[in-house]
């Protein structure tokens, strides 16, 4: 007789294979092999080498002053590609290339370090549509942001709060 421990061991292992071996299709569902993870991992490669020894730094968690101000720019300068709940789905998706990323999506939330998504804001992703804030935005402000976004994945209901 199989005892539970060892049942939810076996389904736990089985979850954590699935997810690992997950690759997003082009209507940013998890499934099957696909160029969007390879564009990820190819990005998330790149900011490894820039970011060095950084790149997995944890940064400080949010003030509720940081997640006004985040809310508040990025309703103007980021929502109209990802969407008010940052799922992607802002009223300028038609025209864009790819897909904007999920913000809620358990497994793109946690694809990149959270030095990586500042980056990312700062700097913009080339060959996307993703443009870097840096000339628009100061260093705090493009922390807030992203302590914002960061927030949004606990709001979905997708998954904990990683603050």
């Amino acid at each position: 007789m199989i005892s539970k421990k060892w049942k939810l061991s076996v389904v736990m292992l089985m979850g954590i294979l699935i997810l690992s071996t997950a690759y997003a299709d082009g209507n940013g569902k998890h499934a099957g092999h696909g160029g969007h993870m390879d564009h990820m991992m190819k990005v998330q490669n790149m900011l490894k080498k820039e970011l060095g020894g950084s790149y997995n730094a944890s940064i400080k968690n949010a003030t509720p002053k940081e997640l006004v101000q985040g809310k508040e720019i990025y309703q103007k300068q980021c929502a109209a590609c990802h969407g008010l709940q940052g799922k992607g789905d802002g009223p300028l998706v038609s025209a864009l290339p790819s897909k904007p990323a999920d913000f809620t999506d358990p497994i793109h939330s946690k694809f990149y370090s959270d030095r990586a998504r500042i980056y990312i804001i700062k700097k913009g992703i080339p060959g996307t549509a993703m443009a870097g804030m840096e000339k628009t935005l100061g260093n705090k402000e493009i922390r807030s942001v992203y302590l914002y976004i960061k927030s949004l994945r606990k709001c979905s209901g997708s998954e904990e709060d990683h603050n």
